[in-house]
C-alpha cells in the first residue's frame, strides 16, 4: 500500500482561496492535511510528519517551528527572502503593473499608491507600479511615506490631491481604510478619487457603500502550486526552479474605478467605440473619418487624454478580452483570435507574447 503523506499547513497570513488550492491538491492525492492551528490558533506540539507548506511573515514563533521541523517546506510568500526556502509567490511586479495599467486605459493623469504597511510584498508592487506610470509620462504620488495609519493626516492627503485621482492599494484591506475616509471628507468615489485593491476578496470587496475593484491575485493557483512542489520535494525529486511565480488573473472591476478620468468628449465617445467595436477591423483614419476630425488631430489627442495611440490602445482591449477567454473558456486559440479582432491566430500568438512575456497556451496553462 502507498504510504500516505502528513502535511500540515501553517499559514501565517491565512487566506480562505490557498487554502482551498491547498485543499485540492491533497485531496487529489491522498494527503492527510493537518489544519489543527485553524482551530486551536498556536502551533501544534511534538508535530512529526513529511512536510510544511507555510506563508511565513514576520512571526518568529512561526520561523523557529517550521525551520526546526527537518522536513521539506514550501512557502507561499516573499515576506522572508532573506530565508532560503522553495516557494510559489504572486508575481508582485505583474500585479503591481496591472494596476497601472487599469488606470491610464482609463484615462487616468494623476495617480497615487498606497499601504498601511511597508513590507517585501508592497515595496514589490509599488515598484512596478509607479515604473509602469514613469513609462507613460506620469509621476507615482506615494501616499505612504509618512504616517500611513494616522487617519486625519491622509485625509488632509487626500484632500490635497489632484482631482480626479487614481490611487492603488496594496490590498483590499486598505482599499477599505481609504474609501471609508473618503467618505468621512466628503471626497466622492470614483469621481474624485479612483480605488484599486488586489487579491480580489469578495467578501471585502463586494460589501462596501462603494464596491471595490481589485486585481484578481491568483491566491488559489498559489495554493495548488505550492502543495504540487511540496509534492514532489517529499518525493525526493530536485526541483528545476526554487522560485515559481504566479500572475494575476486581470482586474475585477467594481464601481470604485468605474469611471473615465477623461475629459475631452470626443475621446470619451471614441473609448466607448472602442470597448464595443474591437472585435472588428478599425483603423485610425476610418475612426478620424467617423468622428469628423482630422486623423492627425484624433491622434493628438487620444494620446494627451490615454498616453498612448489609438492602436496601442485597441490591443490592449483585445488582448485583456483573450486573457479572459484563455482563463474561462475552452476555446482553441484561433476561435479566440478570430473573437477578439485579430487577422489571424500567428498574428495572436506574436502579439500577445509581445505584450504579456509568455505565449497564449502556456498563458491559459498557468
Amino acid at each position: 500500500m502507498v504510504r500516505v503523506k502528513h502535511v500540515l499547513m501553517v499559514l501565517g497570513s491565512y487566506d480562505q482561496s490557498a487554502h482551498e488550492g491547498i485543499a485540492q491538491y491533497a485531496g487529489q492525492h491522498g494527503w492527510h492535511l493537518n489544519v489543527s492551528i485553524l482551530k486551536d490558533f498556536q502551533l501544534p506540539e511534538h508535530w512529526q510528519g513529511d512536510g510544511i507548506i507555510t506563508s511565513l511573515n514576520n512571526s518568529r514563533a512561526l520561523e523557529e517551528f517550521v525551520l526546526q521541523a527537518k522536513v521539506p517546506i514550501v512557502d507561499l510568500s516573499i515576506w522572508r527572502e532573506d530565508i532560503d526556502l522553495p516557494r510559489v509567490a504572486a508575481d508582485n511586479p505583474a500585479l503591481g503593473r496591472a494596476g497601472a495599467e487599469h488606470f491610464l486605459s482609463l484615462g487616468h493623469r494623476h495617480c497615487a499608491w498606497f499601504a498601511l504597511a511597508s513590507n517585501p510584498v508592497s515595496r514589490a508592487r509599488y515598484i512596478a507600479y509607479s515604473e509602469r506610470l514613469a513609462d507613460a509620462g506620469l509621476t507615482c504620488i506615494r501616499l505612504d511615506t509618512t504616517r500611513p495609519q494616522d487617519a486625519v493626516y491622509i485625509s488632509k492627503r487626500l484632500k490635497a490631491l489632484p482631482k480626479p485621482c487614481a490611487i492603488y492599494t496594496k490590498s483590499d484591506y486598505d482599499s477599505v481604510w481609504l474609501s471609508n475616509l473618503c467618505m468621512d471628507s466628503g471626497l466622492r468615489v470614483p469621481d474624485d478619487i479612483a480605488i484599486l485593491g488586489a487579491d480580489n476578496n469578495k467578501l471585502i470587496c463586494e460589501n462596501q457603500a462603494v464596491p471595490l475593484s481589485s486585481v484578481r491575485h491568483d491566491l488559489r493557483t498559489i495554493g495548488y502550486e505550492g502543495a504540487a512542489m511540496l509534492d514532489r520535494l517529499m518525493d525526493g525529486q530536485k526541483l528545476e526552479q526554487r522560485l515559481k511565480l504566479i500572475p494575476p488573473r486581470g482586474i475585477a472591476v467594481r464601481q470604485s474605478t468605474d469611471a473615465l478620468a477623461v475629459t475631452d468628449p470626443l475621446i470619451r465617445e471614441l473609448l466607448e467605440y472602442l470597448k464595443t467595436h474591437f472585435k472588428h477591423s478599425i483603423g485610425t483614419a476610418e475612426l478620424a473619418e467617423m468622428f469628423g476630425v482630422s486623423r492627425r488631430s484624433l491622434e493628438v489627442r487620444f494620446r494627451e487624454s490615454m498616453h498612448s495611440s489609438i492602436r496601442e490602445h485597441l490591443i490592449g482591449i483585445r488582448i485583456q478580452e483573450a486573457k479572459r477567454m484563455l482563463n474561462y473558456t475552452n476555446e482553441p486559440i484561433e476561435t479566440i483570435a478570430a473573437l477578439t479582432g485579430f487577422c489571424h491566430a500567428p498574428h495572436f500568438s506574436n502579439t500577445f507574447k509581445k505584450k504579456e512575456g509568455i505565449s497564449p497556451i502556456r498563458y491559459r496553462h498557468q
